[in-house]
């Protein structure tokens, strides 16, 4: 989410490069966009299409006409658009999360601004590769880039830029849960933004701080959600005053998360309504601009709308669907995880799925008894009936024994007999079938019931079972969040220190203006393996003699670096001390050796376990007399004139703890002609791998280094020193820098 903050602030910049940019109403755009087509190809037709491309709110248009403007800047030659279109480019990739993409542009607009001198425009594309690297999970190398970023803005007094690189580096942080650091540089951010007025810098750090203190939060701490609303409604004020369309979607989105955490802990019914409110005033800015950069957030909202209104099962699926994307973000992740904490709180029992079971057992039960009831009514009729037809039977029998009582009595009492009887019988019968039916429901009620309590109790195990596992998996995401943190603290303290290190190392080391001023015409090639360099070169001074060295020390990043340091003072310390009778390398490199011996023996019990030091070449250049003093320790010295080379080779004794190899350097004094070129080099650069076609690693191998030597030595310093970086750079190919590389050339002493 932090992405789309860096090159929309670039973007002012460029403008003012280009120096054609204007804001257009919708009227002239259309009317641009409709004369595009019939006009030729320009310069006009290639400003209208940059402002097209800044005063469109469609995402789609924004790249389509940027793209068309970077192709026609580069057939016009036009390094101005084509720097701006990139940084439009770049911003479009950022935002719509195609990181890997959006680095091409940023370092092609990067390499314009340095061909320019503007350090400015420098560090804004730093800062965002530097946004690239991190939505690409590779942390530790966008934060290098906004440390990059970020030293160029401290020599300055551009406070709106510097809050920006601060609002990233922020950003990136919250996207890594180190919120503590997060809300460091942010509220650095909104301090220089207020000291600059700068209304879209302070509603954007109004955004993340809440965003930050959100994230850090748990859904009960209802102070920490007043504070985050009031951050987002002072952020979302100043978006509606400056039409920042993208962000006010953003703070929308989260005004809405936040308002149903405050219904659901309070049951305040105006925080539903609220909720509501944001989301739909977000979603229209988002059908408006078709920026969909945080439609996971809102999927996540609606969820939580479902929850509100009591579709459970729902509102579970959606956010069933969110865990199973594959690409959600850092920020959107956390949220979904305090979505999920609060839908399990808040219908934690499962009490509606129990009451569901209940209800549906006592609906079977009134169908049981209705039955019953309906069965128990047709024997009430069946027996009113038999009465009935009894009184008119005995009716009958009276006006038969009125007029034959004499002669039907026996008749009479026997069919009274019969009837009896018969009625018993069909009675009894009904009652034994009413019975044997009771018996039948109450069996089969007795049998669900059974059915349904099991059920019920494996149910509740089950439920035990995921209430355990849940549990166990909280453990172990707070741990796997704990050990990440450290880890993250850690890495970040190493690169800081790293870069320390590196500023250390460089300030001992002579400067650009120090080596142009000693030597007339020269070249120095110096690239570190890693943040700091085992290598070092030495270039001074003194009684009429310029002094220079090239050294390769024991290992390479913080333990090399540490080591050419001491180098380096040791060196300034011998040259101070140097006896003017007897000025030579070999007399410099036997003080060298002396003072490194004794600076790591000191305190050491056991000298053998020492083996670190370092292999140098040194040459004294005696102008007035053209005479050159050379000595090295594995180090050689080459010389070429008139495409022939010289090699000089060194002792095979280490500046370094060697009993065995203990014995004097040797001296070469060599006397320098006219068109002499001298060379000096680490053995980085001929031990360098590149890959060959038949799918070999192979080395430079000083063989190549010297027939480049021999074509070049008649180019000027930096042709030369370019030949070198690009010829190495194309062998090594997709491999890896192995070892630091160190080359300095001496065209003219």
């Amino acid at each position: 989410m932090a992405i789309v903050l860096t090159a929309i602030m670039v973007l002012s910049h460029i403008a003012a490069n280009a120096q054609r940019f204007r804001v257009l109403s919708h009227h002239e755009r259309d009317s641009i966009i409709a004369l595009l087509p019939k006009m030729p190809d320009n310069e006009e037709k290639l400003g209208n299409l940059y402002t097209i491309s800044r005063n469109h709110e469609m995402m789609d248009s924004i790249i389509y006409y940027s793209m068309k403007a970077y192709h026609l800047a580069k057939q016009l030659g036009n390094t101005d658009y084509v720097a701006a279109t990139c940084v439009v480019i770049g911003w479009y990739y950022n935002t719509i999360g195609k990181y890997a993409i959006a680095p091409k542009y940023f370092n092609e607009a990067c390499d314009i601004y340095e061909s320019r001198k503007d350090s400015k425009g420098q560090a804004m594309m730093f800062s965002s590769c530097g946004d690239s690297y991190i939505g690409m999970r590779k942390f530790e190398q966008g934060l290098s880039y906004k440390l990059k970023a970020l030293s160029i803005f401290a020599y300055t007094d551009d406070r709106a830029s510097t809050a920006q690189i601060y609002r990233t580096i922020g950003m990136s942080c919250t996207q890594f849960q180190q919120y503590k650091p997060a809300l460091e540089y942010l509220d650095k951010a909104l301090s220089n933004d207020t000291i600059a007025d700068n209304k879209q810098g302070i509603e954007r750090d109004y955004y993340y701080i809440a965003l930050a203190i959100q994230m850090s939060s748990t859904n009960d701490e209802k102070d920490n959600h007043q504070i985050v609303k009031d951050y987002l409604l002072r952020a979302l004020q100043l978006q509606e005053q400056i039409n920042d369309n993208i962000f006010a979607s953003k703070t929308c989105a989260l005004l809405s998360l936040l308002y149903n955490y405050m219904f659901l802990t309070t049951m305040n019914l105006e925080y539903a309504d609220s909720s509501y409110l944001y989301y739909h005033k977000g979603r229209l800015i988002t059908d408006q601009t078709n920026y969909h950069g945080d439609d996971d957030i809102y999927r996540i909202a609606s969820a939580e709308h479902q929850l509100i209104s009591g579709n459970y099962i729902t509102a579970t699926q959606m956010l069933q669907q969110q865990i199973d994307s594959p690409s959600l973000s850092p920020i959107t992740l956390a949220l979904l995880n305090q979505a999920l904490k609060l839908s399990f709180k808040y219908n934690e029992n499962y009490q509606g799925l129990f009451e569901l079971t209940q209800r549906l057992e006592r609906d079977r039960k009134r169908i049981y008894i209705s039955e019953f009831e309906l069965d128990f009514s047709r024997y009430n009729s069946r027996k009113e009936l038999s009465d009935q037809l009894h009184d008119m039977i005995v009716t009958a029998e009276k006006r038969t024994m009125f007029y034959e009582s004499e002669k039907g009595n026996l008749a009479i009492a026997r069919l009274v007999f019969i009837y009896i009887l018969s009625c018993t019988v069909a009675i009894i019968a009904l009652f034994l079938y009413q019975i044997v039916k009771n018996k039948q429901y109450n069996a089969i009620l007795q049998q669900q019931t059974e059915e349904i309590t099991a059920a019920n109790e494996e149910l509740w195990a089950l439920l035990g079972e995921a209430q355990q596992q849940s549990e166990l998996i909280t453990e172990q995401t707070i741990e796997m969040k704990r050990q990440r943190n450290k880890l993250a603290s850690i890495n970040l303290r190493i690169v800081i220190n790293l870069d320390i290190a590196s500023r250390f190392q460089t300030s001992l080391m002579p400067t650009q203006e120090t080596i142009q001023r000693i030597f007339k015409k020269t070249f120095v090639i110096w690239r570190p393996l890693e943040e700091v360099s085992g290598d070092f070169y030495w270039v001074t001074e003194a009684y009429g003699y310029k002094f220079l060295a090239v050294a390769d020390c024991t290992g390479h990043g913080i333990p090399g670096a540490s080591l050419s340091m001491l180098g380096i003072s040791f060196l300034n310390s011998i040259v101070a001390r140097i006896d003017l009778h007897n000025i030579n390398a070999a007399e410099v490199l036997t003080k060298l050796r002396y003072r490194i011996t004794e600076s790591l023996t000191r305190g050491s019990v056991n000298n053998e376990d020492i083996h670190d030091g370092m292999d140098i070449a040194v040459c004294i250049f005696d102008n007035k007399n053209s005479k050159l003093s050379y000595a090295g320790a594995y180090r050689p010295l080459w010389i070429v004139n008139n495409g022939q080379l010289t090699e000089y080779k060194p002792d095979k004794i280490p500046i370094a703890v060697d009993k065995d190899r203990n014995s004097d350097f040797t001296n070469n004094e060599i006397t320098l002609q006219q068109g002499d070129r001298v060379y000096i080099f680490s053995d980085g650069i001929t031990d360098q791998f590149g890959e060959r076609e038949n799918g070999k690693l192979s080395k430079f191998k000083p063989k190549r280094l010297r027939e480049l030597l021999c074509n070049i030595y008649n180019l000027a310093p930096e042709r030369q020193m370019r030949e070198i970086e690009s010829t190495i750079d194309q062998w090594r190919g997709n491999c890896e820098q192995t070892d630091d590389i160190t080359v300095i050339g001496v065209i003219e002493a």
